[in-house]
């Protein structure tokens, strides 16, 4: 059986998510954790999901207005395949319903030896009922593609998220 828990800081799961956390994102694109677990501005939610009992990955989203924004998805990297980031998604989705739910994705670059990983990334989002928008940006030297399930969105819609969080948020194509 599939679950699904909304993490506080300090919870027990806190460790098991870090560390997968720290696995599966690059230095250059991480947050503070803490700040994020944190969420003294009340904008965060973090998830865990279990298959059977067992922590097979997270998610954390960003939410303003009528857009949560998955930040960071990851599951263990021995049970990728299994449908559980499929089972995950469903359940972010039964969770924001109402809301449309976006993720950002690395763009593919030609000559770029990720090219693969990233096509098989977007293809997986694609499947599970998202959709390619014109919005794509450059941050912290990396190029990014947004993907929306439950609507559309616009790059004026992008840039008025991240106003409502007080953020500038540059969504040229970089």
């Amino acid at each position: 059986m599939f679950t699904t828990k909304r993490i506080k800081f300090g919870s027990k799961e806190t460790a098991k998510i870090e560390k997968l956390y720290i696995e599966s994102f690059p230095e250059n694109e991480r947050f503070s954790f803490d700040m994020m677990l944190r969420n003294e501005k009340g904008h965060y939610e973090t998830f865990a999901f279990y298959d059977n009992g067992n922590f097979c990955g997270f998610a954390i989203l960003l939410n303003s207005l009528d857009i949560s924004h998955i930040i960071y998805f990851a599951t263990l990297p021995e049970l990728r395949g299994k449908g559980l980031g499929t089972k995950a998604l469903d359940a972010i989705g039964r969770i924001k319903s109402g809301m449309r739910i976006i993720v950002d994705i690395e763009r593919e670059i030609p000559g770029c030896a990720e090219n693969e990983i990233r096509r098989r990334r977007k293809n997986f989002y694609l499947r599970n009922g998202y959709s390619e928008t014109e919005v794509r940006y450059c941050w912290q030297e990396e190029y990014y593609e947004i993907l929306v399930s439950g609507g559309k969105l616009s790059r004026e819609d992008f840039g008025n998220f991240w106003k409502a969080l007080g953020i500038k948020k540059n969504t040229s194509e970089g």
